[in-house]
């Protein structure tokens, strides 16, 4: 009778224990699903987001920094002549002058803050939507450097975002306006203006018409960035009496050191070949690094002048 009671107690115990077993089978069964659509979902995020961003921050030929998540990013250049047609030559009797204008300002805090920190009079181009525009643009405006408002315009392309601000050719003139002076606000102590981006809007003279009525009427003067070889910009400046000229070189379509100090070198030429040359580049280690290790040789030729200073002088000579 012992055996029996003894033996019953062992097969409950049995029967307790595999079900303890199949229950914590089955919880562990269950975590363990969950940690592995867990990590598919967490992977597909990832993938999701290295695709959405780094793809788009490679298309548009960016460096990401650490202090942005909004990258500025800028049309290509490729097939625009490097020189304006429009463009004459005017000589001084000193150095031949240069402009360098650093466009994009405003989106990258760290390198933005280097390049106002140079030894060197360089003019700074804002984008008013910006998160560290204001920091950024009275920081310049403290150090005494030119600035410029960076005006978003419609380009060509439609994978191409002129960002927040943009005037576009479908708008009322209404609207337009509107945007201009929501954009000039946001940078108080610009004295002119290039666009960013554009190729498009610039393209259209009765748009950029009615753009240098609004400049005139601030009294601010105009750059053309010359993203496309038609544009109208400097014609409708100058039919409207308002200030301009069109830049001869962007110095950084390839983002490496060596590259910026070779379209440095052909800013300098171009500049001792007509009298005066207006460059562009944007904020980026590359720029940063070719403005710090190359300027030295190269500005032993020519004069840098903010844009500003170089408007007037060849509005006096022309």
């Amino acid at each position: 009778m012992i055996r029996k009671t003894t033996k019953k107690k062992a097969t409950v115990a049995r029967r307790k224990n595999k079900k303890k077993n199949k229950k914590s089978s089955l919880i562990a069964g269950k975590i363990f699903s969950f940690l592995i659509l867990m990590g598919l979902l967490l992977f597909s995020m990832g993938a999701a987001g290295y695709v959405i961003f780094f793809r788009t921050a490679i298309a548009h030929g960016a460096s990401v920094e650490k202090d942005s998540i909004n990258i500025a990013f800028e049309e290509p250049y490729t097939n625009v002549p490097e020189l304006p047609p429009d463009i004459p030559a005017v000589f001084d009797s000193s150095l031949p002058l240069v402009a360098i204008i650093i466009d994009d300002m405003g989106y990258h805090k760290e390198i933005g803050n280097q390049l106002l920190a140079l030894p060197i009079n360089v003019t700074f181009s804002f984008l008013a939507a910006a998160p560290h525009t204001t920091e950024l643009e009275e920081k310049a405006f403290q150090a005494g450097r030119a600035i410029l408002l960076h005006l978003p315009m419609e380009p060509k392309g439609k994978e191409w975002d002129p960002g927040p601000y943009a005037l576009l050719l479908g708008q009322s003139k209404e609207e337009q306006k509107r945007l201009f002076y929501q954009n000039i606000q946001a940078v108080p102590h610009a004295v002119g203006v290039n666009n960013h981006m554009g190729s498009l809007y610039t393209e259209d003279r009765a748009a950029m018409d009615d753009l240098m009525v609004l400049l005139r009427e601030q009294g601010l003067f105009f750059v053309d960035s010359f993203t496309t070889a038609k544009s109208q910009g400097f014609a409708a400046a100058t039919a409207a009496g308002v200030l301009a000229a069109s830049r001869h070189i962007f110095l950084d379509n390839v983002r490496s050191q060596d590259k910026v100090c070779e379209q440095l070198q052909k800013l300098v030429k171009s500049a001792e070949k007509n009298g005066w040359a207006i460059g562009i580049g944007h904020p980026n280690e590359a720029t940063l690094a070719a403005l710090t290790n190359c300027r030295g040789k190269l500005l032993k030729r020519v004069r840098l002048v903010s844009v500003q200073e170089l408007l007037i002088k060849l509005s006096k000579q022309r």
